[in-house]
């Protein structure tokens, strides 16, 4: 009964504010999995890009507006599209470059939308934002560029972008109550040249969307800072310094002289999110002390914090805000499936609690709200689904079904994913995931590791569609391969210590961890020790360059590097990490850049005498971040020493392959190649 498609459920209407099912609503009826002649998703299958991106609806909740994305004579073509509802009906299409989707979306009133450009990057990344800002009537009509560096020049452009400076524009907010306006921050380019280059300045406008006027609210003499406004004053500014240290400012209007918080209020992590509907206290993500994040109020200045919602393990990630004038009904940690701490007991929180107790193998959210209320975006996600989009009528209670990301993905054919918790040898407690191959006995399962990319911030999650490395295990478990992920030292959602914890330790700690949870599920009797790979794409690629180097001899049986680096000295010298100082920075810290031999401790390039595993190399011939030449080296020195590989490259391809046909390929090759290395996947059981 578990894991039914949710689409198929939500034509079932009727729940009560009160989070109870009608009495004369009839209970669903859940299809249940099949237990033989299970269908196996097809490699085009996981290659498939969804048709439609994530909604936004309008203030008034009359219309969503979303990415569309279209596939014709091997080119990928992007549109913005506005849609009614609930019927999705299209109201207009807006063709976007070849390579260029709508990014940031934003309503800024019922029949006006700003949104960013973005440019198509590989599976493992999300779009590259190229800092240009667009405007555009719902009917497709009135377009505008309201700041690009790139038309700067244009003679439709010139009005607004002359009252601001050259740079990197960003969408980050609009008014309350929406009046045709939105934020916009520009973070300045540097006036000088060279690598070391900083503008040492973060602006803040207002931009009205329709005449394109501009007012500027804010300015900081920081870098790659953010804003908070709270009735049009930007009251709170904060980020990074180079060394990672983070700062926080507050002034009471404008005009006022920016004042930096105590260090003792901002700690490690803080983030401002609102304040209050009086204006007098302020609510926040962080820790002081460097733990998982926690949600709290405080004084303006921070002082007097008061815990609203906190998980021992892992960070609030979310917070759920009524309408304005903004209060909090709920908070969500993911710790394994996501966990709600319920703040008030109103009807959102009630309609939330009554979605996730309805579709309970279902993790659901509010993914946005009418101005009043009235229509909310439910969206919902599991294990085996990728996500499902729905509208709720408060009014009726009414739940109707809207779409599917990826329809094609269907739920029973898809693969069971268990998180655990284990004690590494480290002695510290670390989270884990290990998806099971679907009607297969969950026992002695040849099996794959697979690491994150990042590899410090980034996380896995419980969810099919919350990363790309999900998507792979599902890929690798329909094949008859448990998968096995864990979120290692350095990881994301654990707070700011855990975090800095895996400084200088790609290639020591964080492998020792994999290794662990590993030697978890060996234990656990899921895994056949006999019978490992290791697998991965960016830092997970490292890893399975990285892994056959460190791991005793014989751990794995072979390896798949997608993006992967081999050789530090390549990423010091040629990454596009490298052009700003924060990334720099990064590079020293994390990398070991600067240090000789760290850095050959830690290259995989330099250890071909210990790497005794056949490998398969996958990589894109235009990867900005981790160049080509990783590929190359490892090629050229595995095949000087005589030992087994195989090559896949593409040409056009950054950071992971994005196109559909070259995705389809490299799984048919993998398939070809961990059968070859590592057996057959697991039968179906009778």
């Amino acid at each position: 009964m578990r894991h039914a498609p949710l689409f198929a459920l939500l034509a079932v209407s009727g729940l009560l504010a009160a989070g109870s099912l009608r009495a004369d609503t009839p209970p669903p009826t859940l299809p249940s999995v099949k237990s033989s002649g299970l269908p196996v998703p097809s490699a085009e299958d996981f290659a498939k890009h969804p048709t439609l991106g994530d909604p936004v609806i309008s203030p008034n909740g009359k219309y969503i507006a979303v990415a569309v994305h279209n596939t014709a004579n091997d080119a990928d073509k992007w549109q913005l599209a506005v849609l009614s509802l609930p019927d999705l009906k299209y109201v207009s299409r807006l063709d976007m470059v070849e390579r260029y989707l709508p990014i940031d979306i934003t309503w800024v009133n019922n029949h006006r939308i700003v949104m960013g450009t973005g440019e198509e990057t590989g599976f493992a990344e999300a779009p590259r934002a190229t800092g240009d800002i667009i405007a555009v009537d719902i009917d497709g009509k009135h377009k505008r560029v309201l700041y690009s560096d790139r038309l700067r020049g244009s003679i439709d452009a010139q009005r607004t972008l002359l009252k601001m400076p050259q740079g990197f524009g960003s969408i980050s907010g609009k008014p309350a109550k929406p009046n045709g306006h939105f934020y916009l921050t520009v973070y300045p380019a540097a006036e000088g040249g060279g690598e070391g280059a900083q503008a040492h300045r973060t602006m803040l406008f207002d931009i009205d969307a329709v005449s394109g006027s501009v007012q500027q609210l804010a300015e900081i003499d920081q870098d790659g800072y953010d804003f908070l406004v709270f009735d049009g004053v930007a009251r709170y500014a904060w980020g990074e310094d180079n060394n990672f240290t983070e700062h926080a400012y507050y002034r009471a209007g404008t005009g006022e002289k920016w004042t930096e918080l105590p260090a003792a209020a901002v700690g490690k992590s803080f983030r401002p999110l609102t304040l209050t509907p009086d204006g007098k206290q302020l609510y926040a993500l962080g820790n002081p002390d460097g733990g998982p994040n926690q949600f709290a109020i405080s004084n303006l200045d921070g002082s007097q914090r008061k815990i609203l919602a906190a998980n021992p393990r892992v960070s609030i990630a979310r917070v759920f805000w009524t309408p304005h004038p903004y209060v909090p009904y709920a908070a969500v940690a993911m710790d394994g499936k996501p966990q709600f701490t319920w703040l008030a007991d109103d009807k959102y929180a009630a309609a939330l609690k009554a979605l996730n107790q309805k579709f309970s193998d279902h993790s659901v959210d509010f993914a946005g709200m009418s101005d009043d209320g009235a229509e909310i975006l439910v969206y919902a996600n599991s294990d085996r689904d990728p996500g499902t989009y729905a509208l709720f009528e408060t009014a009726s209670n009414n739940l109707r079904p809207l779409y599917q990301i990826a329809p094609w993905l269907k739920a029973n054919e898809l693969a069971e994913r268990k998180p655990f918790w284990f004690k590494a040898s480290s002695g510290t407690e670390l989270e884990g995931f290990i998806t099971l191959p679907p009607q297969r006995v969950e026992k002695n399962l040849p099996a794959l590791l697979i690491a994150h990319g990042g590899p410090m911030g980034p996380q896995d999650f419980w969810a099919l569609g919350t990363t790309w490395e999900n998507g792979e295990a599902q890929f690798l478990a329909t094949r008859g391969y448990a998968v096995v992920q864990v979120n290692y030292r350095g990881s994301g959602g654990r707070g700011w210590s855990f975090q800095e914890s895996g400084k200088r330790q790609m290639g020591t700690g964080m492998m020792q961890d994999m290794l662990d949870a590993l030697k978890w599920a060996e234990d656990q009797g899921y895994v056949d020790k006999n019978r490992v790979g290791v697998y991965g794409a960016s830092y997970g690629g490292y890893t399975a360059y990285f892994q056959p180097v460190f791991a005793p001899q014989g751990t794995f049986k072979c390896s798949v590097a997608i993006a992967g680096v081999s050789d530090i000295r390549v990423q010091a010298n040629r990454s596009d990490t490298r052009r700003s100082r924060a990334g720099r920075n990064f590079l020293r810290e994390a990398w070991g850049m600067g240090d000789p031999a760290y850095i050959e401790a830690n290259s995989a390039i330099d250890h071909i005498d210990k790497f005794n595993t056949p490998v398969l190399i996958v990589h894109g011939e235009d990867d900005p971040r981790v160049p080509i030449q990783n590929a190359r080296e490892m090629r050229d020195a595995l095949q000087k020493a005589g030992k087994p590989f195989e090559y896949m490259t593409r040409p056009k391809e950054g950071h992971g392959f994005y196109k559909e046909q070259n995705n389809i390929d490299r799984y048919n090759m993998t398939e070809a190649f961990l059968l070859k290395y590592l057996g057959p996947g697991a039968p179906v059981a009778n």
